[in-house]
């Protein structure tokens, strides 16, 4: 008797084991969460799921119905059919990606009191409707979640244009500008490309590297040391070295980094600066929009 009740505790053990259950037809895994288009209007997160097909036939995706939260407050639904239906193989998987789409504006219009906020959750949670070749429906959920911050452009500050020496046929200049993160977590600012113009005319284009980790306010001060040569650019370019202000701008791309992704963040500064002489005298300027 206790050899028979043994063997039925074994059993049931057996039964009750993770290798006994039954797999699903269908499994869906989060593969991987990425931030994609990160700016000051808003972001898109891509959920790339993987698809898990255990069975001997084919099914396909035909509909999604899929709720957003934003810090458990809901943002939108959308229910969505999938045309043309995505095979998934029997015994394979497949990667499909679920992007949302999150612009602030419309954020702090739907959801108020998250503003003033900095770093927000995003969950997404829904069905994922299947069909098999007899056509019938298998329906799976799915909830994953991703974090995204509030993201503000970074801080284009141009420095007085410091004027060394001064001839008939040139100058040695340095312009020198400031990079300011603007935003409340820290960041690296890793590669920055971009051209600089004098009074319209093309002075340098080029590209630097950088390792330098920025907190919330904190700059980094880029310095270029020039020669003009105003028979090449041309003599026009004269007067505007001897003047008080000079019209400047400075475009470009930067790259930066943080526990968000690597990002590239293009800008434009078109200030009017002052120039500043060998003596220390400051010729002054003021800034503005040339638009």
């Amino acid at each position: 008797m206790v050899g028979l009740f043994s063997f039925y505790l074994l059993f049931i053990l057996v039964l009750l084991s993770p290798a006994a259950a039954a797999k699903k037809d269908i499994e869906i895994v989060l593969e991987e969460k990425r931030l994609e288009g990160l700016s000051s209007s808003g972001l898109t997160i891509n959920f790339i799921l993987r698809v898990i097909n255990n069975s001997a036939v084919e099914y396909q995706l035909a509909r999604t119905a899929n709720r957003v939260l934003v810090n458990q407050e809901e943002f939108f639904r959308i229910d969505t059919p999938v045309e043309p239906a995505i095979p998934i193989p029997a015994a394979s998987s497949t990667l499909i990606t679920v992007p949302v789409k999150i612009t602030y504006d419309y954020l702090f219009q739907t959801i108020p009191m998250l503003k003033g906020e900095e770093r927000f959750n995003c969950t997404l949670s829904g069905l994922f409707s299947f069909f098999d070749p007899r056509r019938r429906e298998l329906k799976i959920p799915l909830a994953v979640a991703a974090d995204f911050p509030l993201f503000h452009d970074w801080k284009i500050d141009l420095l007085p244009v410091q004027v060394k020496s001064l001839s008939l046929g040139g100058a040695e200049v340095e312009f020198g500008v400031c990079f300011i993160n603007s935003n409340a977590s820290n960041w690296i600012l890793r590669h920055l490309t971009y051209r600089l113009e004098f009074s319209d005319k093309p002075i340098q284009s080029g590209q630097q590297t950088f390792q330098d980790s920025l907190g919330p306010g904190e700059g980094k001060k880029l310095t270029l040391p020039l020669l003009l040569d105003f028979f090449e650019l041309g003599p026009e370019l004269a007067p505007a070295m001897e003047g008080e202000a000079i019209d400047v701008n400075f475009s470009g791309e930067i790259e930066i980094e943080s526990e968000w992704g690597r990002f590239r963040w293009p800008f434009v500064s078109k200030q009017k600066l002052a120039v500043v002489r060998q003596s220390g005298e400051i010729r002054a300027g003021k800034e503005t929009d040339f638009d």
